[in-house]
């Protein structure tokens, strides 16, 4: 899958109330420590979940199957909270509607749908579908999500009705990406944030309540990755993508902060940044644009930015990756991957491993739980001296590009065909 770049955005940096679940949202800076996964990457947005006790191997035939039921069209992930799963679909094809579902996390059964018309933009391309590509996010009583268009909509988590929406093209001139809007809707301090871009916009914060502009940045190109929020000697940053350049701004309300060159023949960006506490940003991207990871500094409001090691040979597209410990866990390659474990700190490979293709992680109970392009899910124990299976099934034929969703020892896994709920337990 080669993404090209919006030709249109070549250039670089330059009503209602709402009920007490949201006094509470906006006291949280996070989700931290929910057992639910409420957004893209889970709660701490970082593909790590606390979960029970996991069984250590598979019969041949795989996990048992709690439920599968057809879906549609789409490579949005699942978010999940209180006993429902919420995703995105594409109904009636290219000139269609995106659908935003409810599901009972128990049966699979349809709770609720919401579909709105949303016919491609000029200049975006259908050679991969239509999306939608972005994940939900759960939000007391809400649940906002942005569109293969960039339409930003936000609904009443029990019944679907729509509360607010906003066309990020349309009303703020944003970005029109040739793949569509993938980059999932972030929270902060009870605020929804969308990476927007565009001539006059970059990233905006709308307030969940009536979907009122908090605050907006200066104009940035934007790219495909998701947001994401880390804390740099005390202050807290949004970091994101441009088509080529890993960039910081104030959580707080955008204002640049700082940006390093993340840029590949495409120009554009499809694999999140990983922080850690150590403060060093993994930044990667696919083909000749390689990785490297920067180490983040903060004094008095000013960040220094400094290289700690990059290269060419470690390549990353459009799936994700976790960091556990000091190693990364990730498919790296191109037109043919090895799932690999890199080392954060001195870009050294410990190994790689044949047999899974572009795969999509989640960790948990000590765990690597992944799913590859050709729709084999898998589990494995990993460290740095090398990865055993625990179990393996084919569950989807190709192409199965979202990554899984894991409450508690359940399961969720979709493809462009079905969803898919599997018993992990012990």
């Amino acid at each position: 899958m080669h993404m090209k770049t919006n030709r249109r955005m070549n250039w670089k940096l330059i009503s209602g109330s709402i009920c007490c679940a949201f006094a509470v949202i906006t006291a949280l800076p996070s989700f931290a420590g929910s057992p639910d996964w409420p957004q893209w990457g889970g709660p701490s947005r970082d593909f790590k979940v606390s979960a029970p006790k996991l069984a250590n191997s598979w019969p041949e035939s795989g996990p048992k199957v709690k439920w599968r039921r057809p879906l549609g069209e789409g490579y949005s992930a699942i978010a999940a909270k209180d006993g429902d799963l919420y995703t995105m679909y594409r109904q009636d094809g290219k000139e269609g509607k995106d659908v935003i579902v409810a599901l009972s996390a128990e049966t699979g059964k349809t709770k609720w749908e919401y579909a709105y018309d949303a016919p491609p933009h000029e200049g975006s391309t259908d050679r991969f579908g239509t999306g939608p590509n972005a994940t939900p996010l759960v939000l007391g009583d809400r649940v906002i999500t942005l569109g293969f268009t960039g339409i930003l909509q936000c609904v009443d988590r029990t019944n679907g009705k729509p509360i607010w929406s906003h066309d990020l093209v349309k009303e703020y001139e944003g970005s029109v990406l040739d793949f569509g809007s993938a980059a999932s809707p972030l929270m902060y301090k009870g605020n929804v944030i969308a990476l927007v871009g565009g001539k006059k916009n970059g990233i905006m914060a709308f307030s969940p309540k009536d979907g009122s502009i908090v605050w907006k940045s200066e104009p940035y190109d934007v790219s495909y990755a998701s947001p994401i929020v880390i804390n740099v000697d005390g202050q807290d940053q949004i970091v994101f993508f441009s088509s080529s350049d890993v960039m910081g701004v104030d959580a707080s309300n955008g204002r640049f902060l700082w940006s390093y060159p993340c840029s590949n023949q495409y120009k554009n960006n499809a694999s999140d940044a990983i922080w850690g506490d150590d403060n060093l940003l993994w930044a990667a991207t696919q083909l000749d644009g390689g990785t490297r990871v920067i180490r983040l500094s903060q004094k008095d409001g000013k960040t220094t930015v400094e290289k700690v090691w990059e290269s060419d040979k470690i390549k990353v597209f459009h799936w994700n990756a976790v960091r556990v410990k000091d190693h990364i866990y990730a498919s790296v390659g191109g037109k043919v991957t090895l799932l690999s474990a890199v080392n954060v700190k001195t870009g050294d490979i410990a190994w790689k491993e044949r047999g899974f293709h572009k795969a999509n992680c989640l960790y948990a109970d000590d765990k690597l739980i992944f799913v590859d392009e050709n729709g084999v899910l898998a589990m494995a124990k990993v460290s740095p001296d090398g990865m055993t299976i625990l179990g393996q099934t084919e569950l989807f034929e190709k192409v199965a590009w979202t990554v899984p969703t894991l409450v508690g020892d359940q399961l969720y896994v979709r493809d462009t065909k079905e969803i898919v709920a599997l018993d992990l337990g012990a």
